[in-house]
């Protein structure tokens, strides 16, 4: 991942199954991290309260992230990325690659959210919606954002104190 070593303090985002990344033009004004814990509520008779019982953990969300994309900052960039290339990496985020087959193969690939100095998460694109704000004369987007929700993806448990450490 040569590209961390390059460019360490921009949001990086990784197709897990290609290896293809996209690094963002600038990294998002603030940043959501939502987690839900999840309790069973029982009412036994004659309790003036409910007992809860713990469920499970959620898997956290990255909410509501904006990407800004602005076609006049990246053609002045040495790179000149085209803006409309990171939607349409966004977009093969939220469908199966081609050639899968099985309930297993059969889901869209996962990303890996790299905000250096803060945090790595695996994750799926949950959501994402498109907001077009400036065109050219001939109508094609000069500035848009980008809005995504990421949840987390885990292969194997996690613990309070793990969490503790930051591991």
């Amino acid at each position: 991942m040569q590209f961390l070593a390059d460019e360490p303090e921009r949001v990086h985002l990784v197709n897990v199954t290609t290896t293809e990344d996209m690094t963002v033009l600038f990294n998002p004004a603030s940043l959501g991290l939502k987690g839900d814990v999840k309790y069973g509520r029982h009412s036994p008779p004659g309790l003036d309260h409910e007992v809860l019982q713990y469920t499970g953990t959620g898997n956290r969300q990255l909410t509501g992230v904006e990407f800004y994309l602005d076609r006049f900052f990246a053609e002045a960039q040495p790179s000149s990325p085209d803006i409309r290339d990171f939607e349409r990496f966004i977009w093969s985020l939220t469908v199966p690659p081609s050639g899968t087959g099985g309930v297993a193969d059969t889901r869209p690939p996962r990303v890996l959210f790299i905000w250096p100095n803060l945090m790595t998460l695996e994750c799926v694109v949950i959501s994402v919606e498109f907001r077009w704000t400036v065109f050219a004369i001939d109508g094609s987007p000069l500035v848009y954002t980008a809005v995504c929700t990421l949840e987390e993806i885990l292969d194997a448990r996690r613990t309070s104190e793990q969490l503790r450490r930051g591991t």
